[in-house]
């Protein structure tokens, strides 16, 4: 059975202040070297709104192609900010060795290479950090920060007899990279994504796995009675994993496969086409929450008998990475395309950015989900302490869909005290914003700032229609 859907509870993120580095001066930036983005609100579900009217719909935003651009000649695994405002970037080269009729004999070689780039697009500083001697590597790889350890740690996949190993490697600095002994780790399927949860202070892992099906598949393919599923692990240090059951033989090559337990299972559920499949899923933690492109597939009878094309990419969302909502259902989240991304966000300029081979893609920050409403629609943010700064609304008037609605969408806004009575001079009717479409629109109401509320427990109203809020942030 999949696991239940929890309910998303928005907070005002404050990351704390970040603490001495484990890296050596001139070493990569670790992740708690970032600046806090002091308060932001962000909408995904119901549990993000207090006393909702009128019909509200949750959804999510499309990449788009934000521009054409060089390949650097490796693809990109992990992302994350430095204090002088540029980002480290790590990477794979795959380099296949000579063909061979056995996976597990193959003799591929890999390297994880460091950089730095201040648009997304331009990698300077090129190094390699970490080559592997020749093997059964497969591409399949993905790496993360663990803050509690103050380790930098790499998952990659090798073949052995049983399918494929989780092989664990480490590294305090990013530079220096070890494999651990304990390796493999476990046995899943070939498709995998890591990050780490601030909610739950341990690592995610995201892998592709197979469960049987009773009968045969209404339109069989060569993964015979079984469907692809998604399997999610967590663990605090990146050596025991949460469950530890493996996923073995997967050939069936000795005669004694076995699958993971159902319980442990990411299963398509009733509002999913029947035939719908999970073929892997790309996760990350955002502000306070995680984001997973998920890529959905269903066999075809164009290919009886053969791998099928994928179906689409979808956006999941969750607060903690072990349970996920799924409001994007009908949006195809890599935009034109069936993409994959293959690294957590880099935030450069106001912009999402992912680097996929010769393109960036994107969407404006912050806007990966949203809250809309066709009609009519208002709704209270949970309380948060104002901070000494100007409010600013993430919001597009009209929505995207809904372009032609120019002369009636609208977005207002009022301040409420924490008894929720509006405040005197902070009324919806003198914050009204018409016809715009960004991320930093300001609050005020007929000049007056909230500022002025500094210190104060107070949440928004906002009122909308033919509009999509994403988020609330402020302005120093």
């Amino acid at each position: 059975m999949s696991p239940p859907f929890v309910l998303i509870i928005l907070i005002a993120v404050f990351i704390p202040a970040s603490r001495q580095a484990h890296a050596a001066p001139d070493s990569p930036a670790t992740p708690t070297q970032a600046e806090s983005p002091g308060l932001k609100l962000l909408f995904s579900e119901e549990s993000d709104l207090a006393n909702p009217w009128g019909k509200i719909h949750f959804g999510t935003t499309a990449l788009e192609t934000i521009r054409s651009c060089e390949n650097p000649g490796f693809e990109l695994s992990f992302c994350l900010p430095r204090k002088d405002g540029a980002w480290d970037v790590y990477g794979q080269i795959f380099k296949k060795g000579p063909p061979s009729n056995d996976q597990v004999k193959e003799q591929n070689i890999w390297q994880l290479v460091h950089a730095t780039t201040r648009d997304g697009v331009t990698f300077e500083n090129v190094e390699t950090v970490f080559e592997s001697e020749p093997g059964p590597w497969t591409f399949n790889h993905a790496m993360t920060y663990n803050p509690d350890t103050g380790e930098f740690i790499l998952l990659k996949l090798k073949m052995d007899n049983s399918g494929f190993r989780y092989t664990a490697f480490f590294s305090p600095d990013g530079r220096n990279w070890r494999e651990h002994a304990k390796s493999p780790l476990f046995y899943d399927g070939d498709a995998i994504s890591l990050f780490w949860s601030p909610a739950l202070h341990r690592l995610v892992c995201v892998s592709k796995s197979l469960q049987p099906v009773s009968g045969v598949k209404h339109i069989p393919d060569h993964g015979g009675k079984c469907r692809r599923v998604l399997a999610i692990r967590t663990s605090p240090d990146g050596l025991e994993w949460e469950p530890p059951d493996s996923m073995e033989d997967v050939w069936n090559r000795g005669g004694c496969w076995k699958p993971l337990p159902d319980k442990f299972l990411t299963v398509p559920d009733d509002n999913d086409p029947p035939d719908l499949e999970f073929y892997s899923g790309n996760a990350f933690w955002y502000l306070d929450r995680s984001y997973m492109m998920v890529l959905n597939y269903a066999a075809s009878p164009q290919t009886a008998g053969k791998h099928g094309p994928q179906l689409d990419t979808e956006w999941w969302v969750g607060r903690t990475g072990l349970d996920w909502q799924r409001s994007g259902r009908d949006v195809n989240a890599s935009g034109t395309e069936i993409t994959r991304i293959t690294h957590n966000p880099m935030v450069i300029d106001g912009m999402i950015l992912f680097h996929y081979g010769n393109r960036l893609l994107g969407m404006k920050q912050d806007r990966i989900s949203f809250a809309g409403a066709r009609a009519n629609a208002e709704f209270s943010t949970k309380p948060f302490v104002m901070p000494p700064a100007d409010l600013l609304l993430n919001a597009a008037v009209p929505s995207p869909e809904r372009p032609f609605a120019t002369q009636q969408s609208y977005v207002m806004a009022a301040v409420l005290d924490e008894g929720e009575k509006i405040v005197p001079g902070f009324e919806a009717e003198k914050c009204m914003i018409r016809n715009a479409d960004r991320i930093d629109l300001p609050l005020h109401w007929d000049g007056k700032s909230a500022r002025e509320l500094a210190g104060q427990k107070i949440h928004l109203r906002l009122f909308l229609r033919s509009a999509n809020i994403y988020a609330v942030t402020f302005k120093e």
